[in-house]
């Protein structure tokens, strides 16, 4: 009798057991097509809602359910994914958190590839919200923004540009240096070419307008300093080229002013001022048919009338 009576609560305790397993997996079923019903129709918060519950009821029931669980969680990280379309894209802070998540749920299901196109995504919120302060004048909010952008893809380089430009309206040459260098090196091997030849026009003009007073006020070190540096940056500046005929001319080094002026003609072939400071420069070193030679090639421009002189009154060439 006893045994007839363990047997019934053994019978009992099982039926009971496939019961409530019987009602969870329909629930796990009942959850997976409430959510892609949502999903289909546009409720994404609804949906995410209903796919994470599923996945919770899925590993309540176990192996039993597995399949529905994996289906589920190679769905839900492409929902969040998806949900960043629905923020205004002015919205920098909701996207930038809807981002965030999304990386991190990829990250939870392995979902590679959401997760790259999620972080793609962040680099470029940094950079509108740099932009943004930089446009207001708030130089230092907009390096912070920058660098967090650089942070998350240090191959951006329209960071670096706009990161230069902060540092040169703040005066602060090196950093600016340093930030417009690292524009054209990213620019040009990343894909942003137009970014790496704006930041080398910045460049070069910023030290050649620094070394345009120095010139002017015949201090020709200092100015040869500042042509350097913007040669350093464009190897073919022209107005730059010229800055150093008209510096070493000023300071008598005449072979140096020879062969700036030699680079300057091969930028642009009728530089007449540049035949003219030639004309000078030969002239220095006591070659009169050279000096003479350069002299005649100045055919138009300011100095046409100075080399008429020079050809006949001073060096009355032939």
């Amino acid at each position: 009798m006893k045994c007839i009576k363990l047997l019934s609560v053994i019978v009992a305790f099982f039926g009971f057991t496939f019961i409530i397993s019987a009602q969870t997996m329909e629930d796990v079923m009942n959850a997976r097509t409430n959510g892609q019903n949502l999903m289909a129709a546009g409720n994404l918060d609804e949906a995410i809602a209903e796919f994470k519950k599923c996945i919770e009821l899925a590993e309540q029931v176990g192996e039993e359910a597995e399949f529905i669980q994996i289906e589920i969680e190679s769905v839900l990280p492409n929902l969040y994914f998806q949900k960043v379309s629905l923020i205004p894209r002015d919205d920098h802070a909701a996207l930038l958190q809807a981002f965030e998540l999304t990386v991190e749920v990829a990250e939870k299901y392995n979902d590679t590839r959401t997760k790259e196109n999620a972080e793609r995504q962040i680099p470029q919120i940094y950079l509108a919200l740099g932009n943004a302060a930089y446009q207001a004048q708030n130089y230092e909010e907009a390096i912070k923004q920058l660098n967090a952008a650089v942070a998350r893809n240090p191959n951006l380089a329209s960071a670096y540009f706009i990161m230069g430009v902060c540092y040169e309206s703040m005066r602060d040459e090196p950093n600016m240096t340093e930030n417009y260098k690292l524009a054209i090196e990213k620019g040009q091997a990343f894909g942003e070419p137009q970014r790496a030849q704006s930041a080398q026009q910045r460049l070069r003009n910023f030290h050649y307008n620094a070394g345009v007073p120095s010139l002017r006020a015949q201090r020709w070190d200092e100015a040869i300093a500042s042509f350097t540096k913007a040669l350093d940056a464009d190897e073919n500046y022209f107005e730059a080229l010229l800055g150093m005929v008209l510096s070493n001319n000023g300071k008598r080094s005449w072979d140096d002013a020879i062969a700036f002026a030699e680079r300057a003609i091969q930028v642009r072939e009728n530089a007449f001022e540049v035949f003219y400071e030639l004309g000078l420069a030969y002239k220095g070193k006591n070659d009169r048919t050279k000096a003479c030679e350069n002299f005649r090639k100045v055919t138009s421009g300011p100095r046409l009338e100075n080399a008429k002189h020079e050809i006949e009154v001073v060096l009355r060439c032939n």
